[in-house]
């Protein structure tokens, strides 16, 4: 049966004193949850500064997720984030209260990181700042064992911030002109004649260029985002993650590939109408679907070795 402290009833704690790194009363250590019960409206207040704080960027976010095909997975790590933070919440409510007033200087940092950031125009720096601004209230509030059952949650608030644009540039070039590669081989192992040059593949009867929302680039980071979240939840092992990353970025090559191929054999041997547009667009979707399909199979195959890998 579950005991319970005075001061877990009546929301009010004792006088507290610190001992080593550990905040106890005369009833005993005090655990985050008992804290949090009785200082809910300060923490209430400190969330909705921190949500006024960023205001304007979380509306930039959701405006990058909106028009950038990109970054639209963006509105589901949130949720996650959340989730796994629920999922914790009986590990979190238990834990020791630790606080460390020396962490305020991270919290200062963050806030320089964001000014710097906003009056230099560059979202990433801005829009980061609120991982290292997490990162310090926790430890200013809760302390190490806190920080370390939230580390994976705030750190995976990353995925849904765009890379900064000469970064972005630099991957998504190299990516047309392999999509571009990889789709003449597709082209040769049909049989069907074309030639490639730089992101522009010639066919007898059509021209498809690459474009940089053909890179592929979406769905490679749309995939990443997947396995990293899942191979988290799933408490996979390094090695099994770092598979998942790899082949991540093999099936989404390759699908980007035969996407772009299957666009060349509409245009070339029905009309160019039919590989734009709808066409295009479906494609697009339905491969993502395939992609991701391939993955929860490559999952679960990692999980059975891993599983077969311990028991022997």
């Amino acid at each position: 049966m579950a005991t319970h402290l005075p001061f877990q009833k009546s929301g009010r704690l004792p006088e507290c004193v610190t001992e080593g790194s550990v905040l106890t009363t005369p009833l005993g250590p005090v655990t985050v949850g008992c804290w949090a019960r009785a200082n809910r409206w300060p923490l209430l207040v400190t969330g909705l500064l921190v949500v006024v704080l960023y205001a304007v960027n979380f509306a930039k976010l959701v405006a990058d997720w909106w028009n950038d095909e990109n970054y639209s997975h963006g509105f589901i790590v949130p949720l996650v984030f959340f989730w796994m933070l629920w999922r914790r919440r009986d590990e979190l409510a238990n834990s020791q209260l630790q606080p460390r007033p020396w962490a305020l200087v991270i919290v200062i940092l963050a806030l320089l990181q964001l000014a710097a950031g906003t009056w230099g125009a560059e979202n990433f720096v801005a829009h980061s700042s609120l991982l290292l601004l997490l990162c310090g209230i926790t430890l200013y509030l809760f302390g190490n064992e806190v920080l370390r059952l939230v580390a994976f949650p705030i750190a995976s608030l990353i995925l849904m911030i765009p890379l900064p644009a000469i970064i972005l540039y630099s991957i998504t070039f190299p990516l047309q002109l392999l999509s571009s590669k990889f789709a003449l081989k597709i082209l040769d192992v049909v049989g069907v004649p074309a030639v490639c040059e730089g992101n522009v593949l010639y066919l007898a009867n059509f021209t498809a260029g690459v474009a940089e929302a053909c890179s592929g680039i979406a769905s490679l980071i749309a995939l990443l985002t997947f396995v990293v979240l899942i191979g988290h939840l799933l408490k996979m092992s390094v090695r099994a993650r770092c598979i998942l990353a790899i082949v991540a970025v093999g099936v989404a090559l390759a699908m980007n590939a035969i996407r772009i191929a299957g666009t060349g054999l509409i245009g070339n041997y029905f009309d160019a109408r039919w590989a734009e547009g709808f066409f295009h667009i479906f494609s697009g979707w339905l491969l993502f679907v395939g992609s991701l399909v391939i993955m929860i199979g490559v999952v679960c195959g990692l999980r059975v070795f891993e599983k077969r890998e311990i028991g022997s």
